[in-house]
């Protein structure tokens, strides 16, 4: 395994602007101390791709689209090592895959399934063993996804949620995958494909947007219990949106973030919900400062409890619940960074990596967001 080692370069090591909206010298909780580094690149450009924290404190890196307009799926694999703050290749997947899912498994290995293989989406899955640097095919969903969502459970399954099959809006159905077993099983169908799928602390999954089989862009959401197989549905989103993010805040509500609608980059959204399970409405959040779509994977929570949007828009924002507002990190990445990832590490920093931009041309690089001191 040949090292790939980075050059570090520091953007930007601005302090954010106090939080404002309404507000006057109160500054959110870590927001003045954030800030962008670049750390250098991965092996490939690529977006579309997955990014799993592993056991080790390691960054597991796979597949995705790169080039021009994203037209060359990739298998191959890259490993980030944050102390060194190095990339290694390591093993191929044993096929090519975007828009796919990866999960951490409860013993240290890694599910991969679905996406696109160039030419149609996969059922096929694969499951990498960091000890031995392996790849394994255990079998096929049951049905073929992509740009479908992976939700860990509890008893140590994973949760496969709709997806499409020849695009968006195809499948709304679910399975579980079995690790002991190394198979699938659906468990149920949804009222709708929904292009979200949240866990939220008692256990079930929210399911919110997307878009159906006929285009159109939805506003519903329903909640999904994997023990029963069974969903219902809760409350309606103020806007419909798709290509949107979500994440669980701590006290049990879930912010959706961004999207757009029919009219793609042109109608980036910058506005935000957040659903409560006690009452199953939305209510209407702050604004972000820009408009954003294709960051599902590009949101992380952090241990302080606030929510960094890392991808859609050159500066990455930081909410804090307690706060209530979208603030900038100091720093950029060096485009919109669509259909980028954003992994929380050990240290308590974001590693950010790679993405599109607005002319569809992947990026491999990464940086990390994260306090100066």
């Amino acid at each position: 395994m040949k090292p790939i080692m980075l050059t570090a370069e520091v953007l930007g090591c601005v302090a954010l602007a106090a939080a404002f909206i309404g507000t006057t010298d109160r500054e959110s909780a870590d927001s003045v101390s954030f800030r962008v580094v670049r750390i250098g690149e991965m092996s490939v450009d690529r977006a579309a791709h997955q990014a799993t924290l592993l056991e080790t404190g390691q960054v597991l890196i796979t597949g995705g689209c790169a080039g021009r307009g994203c037209g060359r799926i990739l298998n191959l694999v890259d490993l980030y090592d944050p102390e060194a703050r190095s990339f290694t290749s390591v093993a191929p997947m044993t096929a090519p895959r975007a828009g796919h899912v990866a999960a951490a498994l409860p013993d240290g290995r890694v599910l991969v399934s679905g996406g696109w293989t160039g030419q149609r989406a996969a059922a096929s899955a694969e499951i990498y063993d960091p000890g031995a640097d392996r790849w394994t095919v255990v079998g096929e969903m049951t049905q073929a996804r992509a740009s479908h969502m992976a939700v860990p459970l509890g008893t140590g399954g994973v949760l496969m949620v709709s997806g499409g099959e020849g695009g968006l809006g195809d499948l709304a159905s679910a399975e579980i995958f079995d690790p002991a077993a190394s198979r699938f099983s659906a468990v149920g169908r949804m009222r709708t494909n929904h292009y979200l799928a949240t866990r939220l602390a008692d256990g079930r999954v929210l399911m919110t947007g997307g878009q159906d089989a006929q285009g159109e862009i939805l506003a519903s959401a329903e909640i999904f219990d994997p023990s029963t197989g069974e969903s219902e549905p809760t409350g309606s989103m103020a806007v419909a949106r798709v290509k949107h993010a979500a994440a669980l805040l701590p006290d049990g509500r879930v912010l959706i973030i961004g999207g757009s609608d029919t009219r793609g980059y042109a109608a980036r959204f910058a506005s935000t919900e957040i659903y409560d399970p006690a009452t199953g409405e939305f209510s209407l959040g702050p604004d972000m400062q820009w408009g954003r779509h294709k960051i599902r994977d590009a949101v992380a929570a952090l241990s302080s409890g606030a929510i960094l949007v890392a991808g859609g828009a050159l500066p990455p924002e930081l909410y804090d619940p307690a706060d209530g507002v979208f603030v900038p990190v100091g720093g950029e990445l060096s485009g919109p960074q669509m259909f980028a990832t954003a992994t929380p590490l050990a240290s308590g920093e974001v590693l950010v990596l790679g993405g599109y931009d607005d002319r569809t041309q992947s990026s491999a690089g990464a940086w990390l967001v994260g306090s100066k001191r």
